[in-house]
């Protein structure tokens, strides 16, 4: 029989504010009383917020180190699409023999049955028995055991990500067998601050913001200020400072098969900031309501320099630098890079295959008077990837942070300020004269002809030094630009292949053989390094070498900002004393 009750919302005028009249905990059944052959009922949200029941089955309980009940689920709310990502901790109570309905644990884990029915519930002592401040101390899940738990997927959910953006994050999920999806963002009308309540969507988040992001599962317990959710772990990481928030859930996806590639889900986005998760464990997760964890301010601001339209994203990042960034890949730089091509795209209102821009990044130390900062120009792009080369620049910095080994940084703030326009400022070198006898330790101008792209051509004169140390005799100078930046399918930085490498095995670490920079000067030279020469450059080299053996080092030559050099040019000279 389906029940169906509305989850209540939290009548306060403060969205981050705790209800006054703490939440109780439920009657709980021990392990030992539950028994085969119970009929009891489950509970968890199919749509919107409404918390809806369904009937569930008791089939065993599995003995051994971790026991497990084994339920089989039915009813109208579940016979379409069985339990789907999302659902891990929903609440299971069974009556007993007192005839009080007590909760016996939450569903946790699939079996991978056809119809995805019938799956497993972790008992609630065991999820009870996770702190809710686990001791500073606390280590993570030991790696043999994180390989042998297979618990229903908790999806990524990443709100307010649309077009190319999202179809990166299917792409990405495909490939690293991540459970990524991106949602609208959640309806603001319609969706006022909930009380996360036993069977309430929960979202442990990521950032917030209007790009949002965090793992979608179900409430299980409240007693007071402390939740527990999942019956399993997020990574695993232990001790955590992340955002604990409701969520909305569009609808369940539905997939019977339930494979490693395609399985249903819950199509969902977090929703309010109404406290932190702090701990990650092995049975559950668990949190507090009311006060946030530490937080920093990314601002974008993406200006369409065709239009004159400018866009303004702001987003609250969850900063985990107290609590040792326990899964080694920090909460921006999971989510930034999402949300600049979300931005790039929403700029362009598109992503157009002939695009320029420029990019500066701008990130705010605690421990330093001088920001960390770089920035770039761009030529390129592609239908299927915006802003990738960008976005993998953003990740590229974010990441030198993160892999930071002497000294804890606190970043507070990092502000990006993004310049489109829907053309290719991209011309070709064709040909370069000088005069025919150059001296050592000069300089010579060099007329250049060049080819705007599917433009006219023009001519501009520069200057090259002639290096004192050259050998007399006749050389070859090259004139050498620099490429369009790589964004399409094939290209080194598209969409996809960022999303995979920040949003894949965040359980990884950073650490390698390279102790990297050593100070926070350092740091910031390597941040700063991301900005890269994008002008044209002059080499010497002897008639006939062709490899480069005799080549001078490249000296820049010409950088015009408002548009890109590509291709190559020679002419032989004759250098005399």
């Amino acid at each position: 029989m389906l029940r169906t009750r509305a989850a209540a919302v939290l009548a306060v005028l403060l969205p981050l504010a705790v209800p006054a009249a703490a939440r109780a905990g439920d009657p709980i059944m021990p392990l030992s009383e539950v028994q085969a052959g119970m009929h009891c009922t489950g509970s968890s949200v199919i749509q919107g917020t409404t918390i809806t029941d369904f009937d569930v089955d008791v089939l065993g309980v599995l003995d051994g180190p971790d026991p497990q009940i084994l339920v089989r689920v039915s009813g109208p709310a579940v016979d379409t699409t069985g339990i789907a990502e999302g659902f891990s901790g929903s609440p299971v109570r069974c009556t007993g023999a007192d005839g009080v309905a007590r909760t016996i644990g939450a569903i946790a884990q699939g079996t991978g049955d056809y119809g995805n029915k019938v799956v497993l519930v972790t008992p609630i002592e065991a999820m009870l028995g996770e702190p809710v401040d686990p001791p500073a101390s606390a280590r993570p899940m030991p790696a043999r055991l994180a390989r042998s738990v297979r618990p229903l997927a908790t999806p990524m959910s990443f709100g307010g990500v649309t077009g190319p953006v999202a179809a990166a994050l299917r792409a990405a999920a495909a490939k690293t067998g991540r459970a990524l999806y991106a949602a609208p963002a959640a309806p603001r009308v319609a969706f006022g601050v909930q009380e996360l309540v036993p069977g309430a969507s929960v979202a442990v988040g990521l950032a917030s913001g209007d790009v949002s992001a965090g793992a979608i599962g179900t409430v299980t317990y409240v007693d007071g200020d402390a939740v527990w959710a999942f019956g399993h772990p997020l990574d695993g990481a232990g001790r955590r400072s992340l955002l604990l928030q409701d969520a909305y859930v569009y609808t369940v996806i539905d997939n019977p098969l339930d494979t490693d590639q395609s399985t249903s889900y819950k199509l969902a986005a977090p929703g309010h900031d109404l406290g932190t998760l702090t701990d990650d464990a092995p049975d559950a997760v668990v949190g507090r309501l009311g006060a946030l964890p530490d937080r920093f301010p990314m601002h974008i601001t993406a200006t369409d320099l065709d239009g004159g339209r400018v866009l303004h994203e702001n987003l609250q990042i969850a900063d985990e630098t107290g609590v040792g960034q326990p899964t080694g890949s920090s909460s921006l730089t999971q989510v930034g890079p999402v949300a600049l091509a979300q931005a790039a795209y929403d700029a362009l209102r598109g992503s157009p295959a002939r695009q320029s821009g420029s990019m500066c990044v701008r990130i705010t130390l605690r421990e330093s008077r001088r920001p960390l900062r770089f920035c770039n120009t761009y030529v390129g792009g592609s239908p299927s990837a915006a802003g990738a080369p960008m976005v993998a620049d953003l990740a590229t910095a974010t990441g030198q942070i993160d892999a930071y080994n002497f000294g804890v940084l606190h970043i507070t703030g990092v502000s990006v300020d993004l310049k489109l326009r829907r053309a290719l400022h991209q011309a070709y070198l064709l040909s370069a004269t000088a005069p025919s006898h150059v001296r050592r330790g000069r300089d010579v101008r060099v007329r250049v002809v060049a080819q705007h792209v599917r433009g006219a051509r023009f001519a501009r004169t520069i200057r090259v030094h002639v290096p004192a140390g050259l050998s007399t005799g006749e050389h070859v100078l090259t004139l050498t630009g620099t490429p369009a930046d790589g964004g399409g399918p094939s290209g080194s930085q598209d969409l996809t292949s960022t999303f995979e490498v920040t949003l894949g095995d965040t359980g990884s670490g950073s650490g390698s053989g390279d102790a990297g920079p050593r100070t926070v000067a350092e740091l910031a030279r390597a941040v700063a390094a991301t900005g890269r020469e994008d002008g044209v450059t002059a080499s010497f080299r002897d008639p006939g070498d062709s490899s480069g053996d005799t080549a001078t080092e490249e000296v820049e030559v010409l950088r015009d900002p408002q548009l890109r050099y590509s291709g190559s040019a020679r002419l032989r000279i004759l250098v005399r004393g």
